[in-house]
């Protein structure tokens, strides 16, 4: 009997062991990704929140429409270059696409440029020379006779030179072009002869929007490629981000009011889920199983790690009453919803009345007091 329970005492204190371990393999592995994401990548961007559409006349514009107007837009976009950084960032690559396609492509600048290191024309010359030698010795002998000797040589020489100019290799500075069948851009930066990738740079747009159009969201998105040590060869990312700019036409001062109130909003929802990370990390896995399932990849996490990617660039309310995001704090799903309202107002705003309200999913406008109602429910 003792030796029962003295085995059952040692594979207890064994299962303790083995749960203490994965419970600090968890710990581990949270605190090196939160350390690894505090010293984020060497480059870092930015963009305009808020950019001006400026009304074009079609009139000056070769290029055909559908009907609608045009509207340019300036967007400085800044990169940033971590000073502890040794390694050589090899391109930066922007894209702006109209994920609501009211946003129609004409023209873009800057266009795709190269360059080169000389100077002017390179002359060739190729030289070509052929030379031919001939020598000869004969004898010939009749004894009766006698003896006879002769010899002789032959020498020619011909040499020409050509020589003509030709345009010096190139080398590609920057490249751009359509995407999204028409309704994105995309631009490609490149070290030139001075390898400098840092500061600001403005690129512009000429799209054709709706008649009767007043604002709009674009989505943007960065990168960064190249070595992440000098000499060595291996092309990595060297940071990345996706945001949403928003734009509104010149002179419409209530466009551009909604659109503020987004950034506003998006701004305040990430502020909030940045505070209420611990929050969330709980209510996704809330018991010590949960955990031991997760580190060895048995149970998925109740709330999902990326929800708030989710939430700001889904093309669908999936939240609206989603069993994973009720799990959220009250407030940060209050925040949610107020962000989507938001959005959809502002989005609204891209599609004419005439045309009805957009199409893209299962938006549906959620007012404050409607937002409450729901999460009192639950």
């Amino acid at each position: 009997m003792n030796i029962l329970a003295t085995a059952s005492r040692i594979a207890f204190r064994g299962r303790l062991f083995l749960l203490s371990t994965l419970l600090l393999t968890v710990n581990v592995s949270s605190t090196a990704s939160l350390v690894w994401g505090a010293g984020g990548l060497p480059v870092a961007f930015d963009a305009p929140a808020v950019t001006v559409a400026q009304e074009v006349d079609s009139a000056l514009v070769d290029a055909p429409t559908t009907g609608g107007q045009l509207m340019r837009l300036r967007i400085p976009v800044s990169t940033y270059v971590n000073p502890e950084f040794r390694g050589v960032v090899t391109e930066y690559a922007v894209e702006l696409e109209s994920t609501y396609q009211t946003l129609r492509v004409i023209d873009f600048w800057p266009k795709s440029e190269v360059y080169t290191s000389v100077e002017g024309n390179v002359a060739v010359e190729t030289p070509r020379q052929q030379d031919s030698k001939l020598g000869f010795n004969v004898s010939a002998a009749y004894e009766p006779i006698g003896r006879a000797t002769g010899q002789g040589d032959f020498a020619h020489k011909d040499s020409t030179k050509e020589s003509f100019q030709r345009k010096p290799p190139m080398q590609v500075l920057s490249s751009s072009g359509t995407i999204r069948r028409g309704y994105g851009v995309f631009f490609k930066f490149r070290p030139g002869p001075l390898p400098v990738l840092e500061g600001v740079r403005e690129i512009a747009i000429l799209v054709e929007v709706p008649p009767g159009w007043r604002a709009d969201m674009l989505q943007v998105s960065m990168q960064a490629m190249g070595t992440e040590q000098a000499g060595s060869s291996r092309i990595h990312s060297l940071g990345h981000t996706r945001m949403w700019m928003t734009t509104h036409r010149e002179g419409d001062w209530a466009a551009a009011a909604q659109a503020k109130r987004y950034v506003t909003q998006e701004r305040s929802l990430r502020s909030l889920a940045a505070a209420s990370q611990s929050q969330v990390q709980e209510k996704s896995l809330p018991t010590m199983w949960h955990k031991m399932g997760a580190a060895l990849d048995m149970v998925q996490p109740r709330i999902p790690e990326d929800y708030l990617t989710q939430v700001i660039f889904g093309a669908r309310n999936r939240y609206r009453d989603n069993p994973a995001t009720n799990r959220l704090p009250v407030d940060l799903r209050v925040a949610v919803l107020d962000y989507w309202d938001q959005r959809e107002q502002l989005v609204q705003l891209a599609f004419p009345k005439a045309y009805g309200s957009p199409a893209y999913g299962d938006q549906v406008a959620i007012s404050h007091r409607a937002a409450s109602d729901m999460v009192a429910a639950q």
